[in-house]
């Protein structure tokens, strides 16, 4: 009987703290991943949580996309937009790192394409 009654608080114990575990996720981002698109002015970024973000790499053919920045000192929040430079017709891969409000850093990719259209 002790060992059952152990087992359950410790279930319930388990249960109640993942929450406190879980980290931020990107939930949604203009474009979005896998999408071909005419050439964005900028790049939208929803979390799951509010986020500090930190970084965003912007990748064409495996080089760098200058002219990407991110406002390290913006407070936390949800979303966020990063204007990008003009791109041409080509894949992009975006790497973006974020700090959550657990203080963990997080971070992604995913790749939209430009179409030969937008040029």
């Amino acid at each position: 009987m002790l060992k059952k009654l152990t087992v359950c608080i410790a279930a319930i114990g388990l249960l109640s703290a993942s929450p406190a575990f879980a980290h931020a996720a990107l939930k949604l981002s203009t474009p979005k991943s896998g999408a071909t698109v005419e050439a964005p002015k900028d790049l939208s970024l929803t979390f799951s949580e509010k986020v500090r973000l930190t970084a965003v790499k912007l990748t064409a053919d495996g080089k760098d996309v200058s002219g990407v920045q991110v406002d390290r000192s913006a407070p936390a929040a949800p979303s966020f937009s990063v204007a990008l430079p003009k791109l041409a017709p080509a894949k992009y891969e975006v790497r973006w790192t974020a700090l959550g409000d657990d203080g963990h850093a997080v971070n992604g990719t995913f790749v939209f394409t430009v179409s030969a259209a937008a040029s």
